[in-house]
């Protein structure tokens, strides 16, 4: 760590709800020398309401790379920085990286604030497994990349937060929804803010829920996906029957039926009974 230099803090502000900004974050908002943040507009409204004096200056994706070696120089120089983004916890899906990894790279303290984050807020109430999920941002824009990017979403297994916009997710959830009409979906509008709502079932379901909506489609939406189920089959062919039989030449046989169980999409007890009975 460059004892010399000041530590950049990246805060995590209220996603709609000013009261759930953490103390702590108030206390290094109004110590930090300078905070950059992605709209200094949005911000002000947070700073106004807790009385923070803490000068402000805009770091967006538009100017990140021109304010970049400025903020870096007021870091050198032993001065203390605060990141935010318009809502959340900074770099997710929002500016910052650029400067931590700079910022590491000059051995710069960085330290987490944690707290609020519509990612987790959604995977929360969703009622999909949270043990293991991934975040993979916004919806790409071009069909080619977009293509890819549902193709994925359909064939993960595990729990999946996305982002789109409200212009775009009726036709995002059609397409989602064209290809795999029982997908499952958390579809949350507005979380902590006056008109939060949550919308659960398949696709099809939640889309025509949106449609019904006296809303429409205003607003910022979280959606989690349930994952891929792969569902074990009790059948069990010939060409089944070759590769258990090459696996228990050459592995244990408790090592050959539970990998022939993972080749095969076979239940391994099914695959158990059934070569039992085969001795038989």
């Amino acid at each position: 760590m460059n004892s010399k230099a000041g530590t950049l803090y990246i805060v995590a502000t209220p996603i709609g709800n000013l009261d759930d900004i953490t103390s702590r974050a108030l206390t290094i908002l109004s110590q930090v020398d300078l905070c950059a943040a992605e709209d200094t507009r949005k911000t002000k409204i947070l700073f106004n309401n807790y009385s923070i004096g803490t000068r402000l200056t805009s770091y967006h994706k538009f100017s990140e790379r021109k304010k970049l070696e400025q903020l870096l120089d007021f870091l050198k120089k032993g001065k203390d920085l605060a990141l935010v983004s318009d809502a959340g916890t900074p770099l997710i899906s929002d500016p910052g990286f650029l400067l931590v990894s700079e910022a590491l790279s000059l051995n710069i303290n960085i330290c987490p604030i944690p707290g609020p984050s519509s990612v987790l807020s959604g995977l929360s109430v969703s009622g999909f497994s949270a043990d293991k999920f991934q975040f993979i941002g916004f919806v790409p824009k071009k069909a080619s990349a977009r293509n890819k990017f549902i193709e994925d979403l359909l064939s993960t297994e595990i729990t999946t937060v996305v982002f789109e916009s409200g212009l775009r997710i009726k036709k995002f959830l059609e397409d989602v929804g064209s290809q795999e009409p029982n997908k499952r979906v958390c579809v949350s509008r507005e979380i902590t803010k006056i008109y939060e709502t949550h919308y659960r079932g398949t696709t099809e379901e939640v889309l025509e829920e949106l449609k019904e909506s006296k809303f429409g489609t205003k607003g910022e939406f979280v959606l989690i996906f349930e994952g891929f189920k792969k569902l074990k089959k009790e059948t069990f062919n010939s060409e089944d029957r070759r590769v258990i039989k090459i696996l228990l030449e050459n592995l244990p046989n408790k090592q050959a039926l539970i990998i022939g169980s993972k080749l095969l999409n076979i239940k391994k007890n099914f695959l158990y009974k059934t070569l039992l009975q085969d001795k038989e």
